[in-house]
């Protein structure tokens, strides 16, 4: 029987160079990677590996419920002008104080915005989205850079973490951190590099290790001819976990998903501006939703204020509404202020007065309450119910119609 032996393909002739061989080896400098490992800092966490059976199956974590989970690295890019910054900063101020995302809950906590440009203008936006949410920026969880990061360069990135641990001891860990610009914050290297772009991306992901669980956020600008794409190395692409694209039409904003790596991806947003004053002779915008339905009869959407507001009413007019024969005839001022204001107690006193005289606007703008002589009075079906059924429960119920 022939019996056949695997071998390395060498020749047995060369069998004899072994012990020359090993001396060889034994006498050459370390490979590059050994270097590496062996000049890594002390502190540097080592590389390991986990049994697949051992891996825990967690469900998905949304940091923007159904547009963004926690862990991972994503992208909004666009057109210069598109509104990209606006949703950047929405986003942030979202995360920030626990607010919805235009219907979407997130996860609250702290927030880095690392700002490359345009500093001044993103101080009015802050404090316009802030306005028109009624919600101070004082002891936000929202902090911006005073100036530009270089992630190239492995000094600028170190001081980038030392700074945002400086804030961690009293503040938390970062649940969410925006690069605005990736231009502005790249540092000394080529876009179009996939070397240059491959630091940049191992920078990113320096800073997701650092802080399980955060999201980074980098804003960046389309293509030069392609619009439908990022620009620069495809590389970049390929690590995002998620990607929108902003784009504008009109005086219309869209915010389309353009990748979704372990989800559905989710129906397109649609925005428009809107302008707030905010001292003499300087103004800026927020993000409000554009319905798709353009009909005048297309619902409003209400802001956290105002929904305190609606519910204050309620419990007003359950408590001192003057009622007659035909119902409900209204609400004074008086009362639904003081509910209002019981609502919301960790609001200083001007900021209670503010809070509900636009959130009395936005109500009446939606149809949802009218002046009715020195009273109040809900039109909607839903409130007028609500209203009757808590009447009983009350511990005061108006019918004189003495205000």
């Amino acid at each position: 029987m022939k019996t056949e032996t695997a071998h390395s393909g060498r020749d047995f002739a060369d069998l004899g160079d072994d012990n020359a061989i090993a001396a060889s080896i034994a006498n050459a400098s370390p490979a590059p990677a050994l270097k590496a490992m062996e000049s890594a800092p002390a502190g540097a966490r080592p590389f390991t590996f986990v049994a697949v059976g051992d891996l825990e199956l967690k469900e998905p974590e949304f940091l923007i419920d159904g547009l963004i989970e926690t862990d991972t690295l994503g992208l909004v890019f666009g057109d210069p002008g598109c509104g990209k910054t606006f949703v950047a900063v929405d986003l942030a101020m979202c995360v920030a104080t626990g607010e919805d995302f235009h219907g979407h809950p997130v996860k609250q906590g702290p927030v880095f915005y690392i700002a490359g440009e345009g500093h001044s203008g993103l101080a009015r936006r802050f404090a316009a989205w802030a306005g028109h949410h009624d919600i101070e920026l004082t002891d936000l969880p929202l902090f911006k850079s005073a100036t530009a990061a270089q992630f190239l360069d492995a000094g600028s990135a170190a001081a980038v973490v030392e700074a945002v641990d400086a804030l961690v001891i009293s503040h938390g860990p970062p649940v969410l951190i925006e690069v605005d610009t990736l231009a502005r914050n790249y540092g000394p290297g080529d876009e179009n590099s996939t070397e240059d772009m491959g630091l940049f991306i191992a920078a990113m992901d320096e800073l997701r290790s650092r802080w399980p669980g955060a999201v980074i956020l980098i804003v960046h600008h389309s293509g030069h001819a392609d619009k439908t794409r990022a620009r620069g190395a495809m590389a970049l692409k390929g690590a995002l976990d998620f990607e929108y694209r902003v784009s504008k039409d009109g005086d219309r904003i869209h915010l389309a998903n353009t990748k979704m790596k372990d989800a559905e991806p989710p129906a397109n947003l649609h925005f428009t501006l809107r302008t707030l004053e905010l001292g003499e002779g300087f103004s800026s915008a927020v993000l409000i939703p554009a319905d798709t339905d353009d009909s005048e009869d297309a619902p409003a959407k209400l802001g956290k204020n105002a929904k305190l507001a609606r519910d204050a009413y309620i419990a007003a007019a359950a408590a001192h509404g003057v009622f007659g024969d035909d119902g409900l005839q209204g609400v004074s001022d008086k009362h639904w202020r003081s509910a209002f204001y019981e609502a919301v107690p960790t609001m200083k006193p001007g900021s209670q007065a503010t809070a509900f005289k636009r959130s009395l606007v936005d109500l009446q703008e939606t149809g949802l309450i009218v002046a009715h002589g020195s009273l109040y009075l809900a039109l909607d079906p839903a409130d007028l119910m609500a209203i009757n059924l808590n009447r009983g429960k009350a511990d005061k119920t108006d019918t004189t119609r003495q205000i």
